[in-house]
C-alpha cells in the first residue's frame, strides 16, 4: 500500500544552480532599476516637507507681525534671542518660549543664563528631512552665558539646537546699521523688526526666509552652524540665524561649498518663503542681479520672471 502511495506522488523537481543565479541576477536587476525610482520619491516627500516647514515659518512670522506691527527682529540684540524663539508660540511651541529668560542678566550684562531646555530643546519645523532630524547640538559652544556658579562669575560656551533656516538680511550680511551701512534694505533687522508697510517691492517679491547652507564638513559649528537660537556669534550680525541674498553669494546645491550663503540639500533649488507667505523653489542658476534684488525690500527695481 505504502508502495502503490509513493509512486502516486508527484516529485518536484529542484531548481539548478544555473537556474537559481539567473532568478537572483533578474532579482538584481529589478532592484537596480526601483532604488533610483525609491530614491526619487523619498526626495520629493522630503522637498514637499521642506517646503510645508517653510510655510508654517511663514505664517508664524505673519502672525507676529499681526500682534506687534512689525516682523520679529532677527535678533533682539547681539548676546540675545533670535526670531527662531520670537516666534516659538506662534508654531505650538509655548511651553519652550515661556523656558526663555527674556531679562537683562542682574548686573546689567547682555549675557542672559539660559536654562539646558531652553538652549537645547530642538523643534522640528527648523530641520529639513533632506539634511537631517532634530537632535544634533552645537559642536562649537555658542552660547555665551555667566556662569551662575562662578565667583567670580565668568564667561561660558555652551551649546545649543541647530536648524536649517534663516531670515534675510541686507546683501551685505549686516542686520544692524553702521558707519559703512547706515540703511539696510533686508527683510529682518535688529533689534526691532521691518514692517510690511517698509516691503515698497510688494510682499511677493521679496524673500522672507529661506534653507540655509551648512558645508557637510560643518554641521555643529559656527559660523555656518551654531545654534539657531543664538545672537552671540558676532557684535555686527547673527551668523547662524541669518543670511544675505547677494550676487555674490548665489544659492548652492553643492554641500562641499564653504560659503555662508542660502543653500539646500534639495537637486538644483533651494526653497525660500516670499513674504506674501508663498514658498517657492529658487533654482541655482537663477541671475545673480535677480537673486539680490529679491532680497532687498525696497529696491524699485522691476523683477522679470524667475
Amino acid at each position: 500500500m505504502s508502495c502503490r502511495r509513493c509512486r502516486g506522488r508527484k516529485v518536484g523537481r529542484a531548481f539548478t544552480l544555473i537556474e537559481l543565479l539567473v532568478v537572483i541576477a533578474i532579482i538584481s536587476v529589478l532592484m537596480g532599476m526601483l532604488l533610483p525610482a525609491v530614491q526619487k520619491a523619498r526626495e520629493a516627500a522630503a522637498r514637499i516637507a521642506c517646503a510645508n516647514n517653510l510655510k508654517q515659518i511663514g505664517l508664524a512670522m505673519h502672525m507676529y507681525h499681526n500682534d506687534h506691527g512689525r516682523l520679529p527682529p532677527s535678533r533682539l540684540g547681539p548676546a540675545q534671542a533670535t526670531w527662531a524663539v520670537l516666534i516659538l508660540p506662534y508654531i505650538e511651541q509655548d511651553n519652550l518660549y515661556r523656558a526663555w529668560d527674556f531679562r537683562p542678566q542682574a548686573g546689567g550684562g547682555l549675557y542672559v543664563v539660559q536654562s539646558p531646555v531652553a538652549r537645547q530643546t530642538a523643534v522640528k519645523l527648523y530641520f529639513c528631512p533632506s539634511r537631517r532630524s532634530p537632535g544634533e547640538l552645537s559642536v562649537w559652544g555658542d552660547f555665551a552665558q555667566y556662569d551662575p556658579s562662578a565667583s567670580p562669575q565668568s564667561l561660558v560656551h555652551v551649546p545649543g539646537a541647530l536648524g536649517d533656516y534663516a531670515v534675510v538680511v541686507d546683501r551685505s550680511g549686516y542686520d544692524s546699521p553702521d558707519a559703512c551701512n547706515p540703511v539696510l534694505t533686508g527683510s529682518f533687522e535688529m533689534p526691532r523688526g521691518v514692517s510690511f508697510s517698509a516691503f515698497i517691492d510688494g510682499l511677493s517679491n521679496t524673500l522672507l526666509v529661506g534653507e540655509k547652507h551648512v558645508p557637510v564638513t560643518r554641521h555643529g559649528y559656527g559660523w555656518w552652524d551654531c545654534s539657531i537660537y543664538d545672537g552671540t556669534p558676532s557684535p555686527i550680525t547673527s551668523l547662524c540665524s541669518s543670511r544675505a541674498a547677494s550676487a555674490v553669494l548665489l544659492p548652492t546645491t553643492n554641500p562641499h561649498d564653504m560659503g555662508w550663503k542660502f543653500g539646500s540639500r534639495h537637486i538644483t533649488i533651494v526653497p525660500f518663503c516670499l513674504g506674501d507667505g508663498s514658498v517657492r523653489p529658487v533654482p541655482i542658476t537663477i541671475n545673480p542681479i535677480t537673486y539680490e534684488l529679491l532680497g532687498m525690500r525696497n529696491d524699485g527695481q522691476v523683477i522679470g520672471d524667475w
